[in-house]
């Protein structure tokens, strides 16, 4: 390893402790050189946390494989720690350096080291086995990263990024000595993605379109009426918008105008927008037709499958099947194998589609009460046929979220974790200010898995008269402020910063929304504000994907 002060641990009078611990990695896989972040999981373009495990005499074991984690706890006594040692990649990337890991013969005891010499030299002497690669550090420092060192000492050996996101010296402190770097990781990696409403054109709500008419004189289909006239681009909106004559709504302009996302080229600058700003993924609300057996409202998301561009970002699906409308986006128990199947073929089997840390695919739930009788067996039902279907079909598990706002109970509708969007309760409080100091409680109460959310804004006053006949049943939050939203994403990243979950998605943070424009959820660049939104996600969030967002691609 270059840059090794002292001597390794590996000298005589080293204590080993546990020893006989079985190993691991097959032993076939570490002559073949496959890196233990390979196993029982497919590959996750972002950096994923090296785990750290211990075992019940306090040994440490580091991979980034979820697989042979949830392994080491189930079969070999481990526990997992919460992740305190940065992100590093599971394939090489220009300027890296591959992390191997070493096992003790006969004793148990697991080290890292950057150095092939090194590794070379502790399997000839017959002490020590190699493992494999954990996995890809940069080799030399850089703008957000940080240094993971390796430490022995009389209780073997440990790594640590420098301080401020590590403690060295406590280490130093308990007699371990400094042995080397082991290369430069991201103390931390935010996956931040956001809601995607795709139904900007003419397969949208009917009573929009129809209000156009109605209510905007339109002589043409207008799934933008409410918003457009809102926003200051009709001037028979007064009649309503004199419900609050002093409001300003001039910012429910998108940036590149009002568009129609069933264009492929729409939702290709949204992409653009999104990923220069350092977002991760779009998660499109996915909808059923079973009059139809298809699905419903997916033009956006088809122009997203078809963007020249989709690569720069991941997607995801978020299962909407609702309870009311006449039941026409409800799933039926007698068509979940077709909905399983249009979910698994069309969407989950593409290349990009959203992975979790462990690889496997997320499956969002939005909205339960509309799948067969909305039965927490009926939902389980239903999660079973998914999954079925993609162990079938790709070979692989997925990872079921449910919406928090539900209330379920996880076990019985087969959900593994749950997520917030827009917490309901808080919008229909009115406060955004009370919204944001909500959050911590609303993020305690999450599950073990659990992603959680930062909501831009709620304001549905666009919607009245068309689809709110009352104003008075118009919900807002009056107080919200650009200040506050910004606190709002502070508290989601200390959130995550001092998580002691240990789940495959703990890094995530969901946005409400990309372009909810009728609800005023949006960060979506505006005409007004331009990048303000996506900019304050991208400085508290530390998103160093991008080189920062472009308003107007």
């Amino acid at each position: 390893m270059r840059g090794i002060r002292g001597t390794l641990a590996v000298a005589a009078g080293m204590v080993l402790v546990a020893a006989g611990a079985q190993l691991l990695w097959p032993e076939a896989q570490a002559a073949t050189g496959m890196a233990p972040a390979a196993a029982g999981q497919s590959a996750v373009r972002d950096p994923v946390p090296l785990l750290q495990l211990e075992n019940g005499a306090g040994t440490p074991l580091w991979t980034l494989s979820r697989a042979e984690a949830d392994a080491a706890v189930a079969q070999h006594g481990f526990r997992l720690l919460p992740n305190r040692l940065g992100y590093l990649r599971q394939a090489p990337f220009t300027g890296s350096q591959p992390v191997h890991r070493l096992t003790r013969v006969g004793a148990s005891g697991w080290l890292l080291t950057a150095s092939t010499s090194e590794r070379d030299a502790l399997v000839t002497s017959g002490r020590f086995r190699y493992e494999g690669v954990v996995g890809h550090a940069a080799a030399r420092p850089a703008d957000g990263l940080a240094l993971l060192s390796r430490f022995s000492g009389p209780a073997g050996w440990r790594v640590s990024m420098e301080a401020p996101y590590g403690n060295p010296d406590e280490l130093l402190g308990r007699g371990f000595k400094r042995d080397g770097p082991l290369g430069y990781v991201h103390p931390q990696w935010n996956r931040v993605g956001a809601l995607y409403f795709g139904t900007w054109n003419a397969g949208s709500n009917s009573r929009i379109i129809q209000g156009g008419y109605d209510f905007y004189h339109r002589t043409y289909p207008d799934w933008w009426a409410g918003v457009r006239d809102y926003s200051g681009g009709d001037p028979s909106v007064p009649v309503y918008k004199g419900q609050w004559p002093d409001d300003d709504f001039s910012d429910r302009v998108p940036s590149i105008g009002f568009y129609d996302d069933s264009q492929v080229s729409t939702v290709e600058k949204h992409i653009t927008q999104a990923s220069s700003a350092g977002l991760d993924h779009f998660t499109f609300y996915w909808y059923w037709n079973p009059a139809e057996r298809a699905e419903r409202h997916a033009a956006g998301l088809r122009s997203f499958l078809r963007a020249g561009n989709r690569d720069a970002l991941d997607f995801g699906v978020s299962v909407c099947a609702h309870a009311w409308d006449n039941g026409i986006l409800k799933i039926p128990t007698d068509q979940y194998g077709l909905v399983a199947g249009a979910l698994i073929d069309d969407y989950l089997a593409q290349p990009n589609y959203l992975r979790a840390n462990d690889g496997r695919p997320i499956v969002w739930l939005c909205d339960t009460r509309g799948i067969g009788g909305g039965a927490a067996a009926d939902v389980r039902s239903f999660v079973d046929t998914v999954r079925a279907r993609a162990r079938a079909t790709l070979g692989e598990e997925i990872l079921v979220l449910a919406h928090q706002d539900l209330g379920l109970q996880l076990g019985p509708v087969g959900a593994d974790g749950d997520y917030c969007a827009a917490p309901y309760a808080a919008v229909r409080a009115g406060s955004y200010a009370g919204y944001v100091r909500g959050q911590k409680a609303t993020f305690d109460r999450g599950a073990a898995a659990y992603v959680r959310c930062v909501m831009s804004d709620f304001d549905e006053r666009p919607r009245y008269p068309i689809l709110v006949p009352d104003a008075a049943d118009a919900t807002y939050l009056p107080d919200q402020s650009f200040e506050l939203f910004a606190q709002a994403a502070r508290n989601a990243a200390t959130d995550v910063a001092l998580s002691t979950r240990t789940s495959a998605v703990d890094n995530f943070v969901l946005v409400y929304a990309w372009n909810e424009w009728h609800e005023g959820g949006y960060v979506e660049p505006n005409a007004r504000d331009g990048c303000r939104y996506l900019d304050i996600l991208r400085q508290e969030l530390k998103l160093t994907r991008g080189s920062g967002c472009v308003a107007r691609p």
